[in-house]
């Protein structure tokens, strides 16, 4: 897809994790029949996805319009998704909500929900928050085909986690994912030809720091 349009979608999916009207949103993205609901067509009028009183995606998003049903009812699912509880900490809060996205292979939307609170962050926090994104980052690459690309960036982000206690990144498993990518990371360094295996699910801790999922 165009940036602009996946840029639009990725904000929606983003603000619907929390956004009722944003859910709607994707909801007509995902089967749109009619004239969206007033407060959808808002939230889509603002992100330049239909007109005023529009019934279709604009003419200029037409040819990814199969592209946009899919990914609108991937980033639905994602913000439906129930989400164990993983304590009040905000960066827990939003690695739960990472997950889910992380769930449905939304991984640019992963990016960018977890850059939010890693630049407010310091010191080892900041550095497991951006070990995950680079991983996450690493998968999206491999989804567009960027073998090289996600080879340097899963390589640096394993590193970055590796060298960062275990419960820096307050909510995920950090071993659990280290574990869980080193297959990928063998592979990337192999030939390049050899089979990835699939992006592993992100292993959530909860308020007592037990897995939850």
């Amino acid at each position: 897809m165009p940036l602009p349009l996946r840029n639009a979608l990725a904000e929606l999916a983003c603000a619907a994790l929390d956004d009722t009207d944003a859910r709607a949103a994707l909801a007509w993205l995902a089967d749109p029949k009619g004239e969206p609901p007033a407060p959808a067509a808002s939230r889509l009028v603002a992100a330049h996805l239909i007109d005023p009183g529009g019934t279709a995606l604009l003419d200029v998003h037409t040819p990814w319009e199969a592209t946009v049903r899919a990914r609108a009812a991937r980033a639905l699912r994602a913000a439906t998704a129930p989400r164990p509880a993983v304590g009040d900490d905000p960066v827990a809060r939003t690695i739960g909500q990472a997950a889910a996205l992380w769930g449905e292979g939304l991984f640019f939307e992963v990016h960018e929900i977890l850059e939010a609170v890693w630049q407010r962050e310091r010191g080892e926090r900041r550095n497991g928050l951006q070990g995950v994104i680079q991983i996450a980052v690493a998968w999206h690459h491999l989804a567009h085909g960027n073998r090289r690309g996600a080879r340097r960036l899963l390589r640096e982000g394993r590193a970055r986690l590796a060298a960062v206690p275990s419960d820096a990144v307050p909510g995920l498993d950090v071993a659990a994912l280290l574990d869980a990518t080193t297959a990928a990371e063998v592979a990337l360094d192999d030939a390049a030809t050899a089979p990835l295996p699939d992006p592993p699910p992100l292993v959530l801790r909860d308020a007592s720091n037990g897995p939850s999922a």
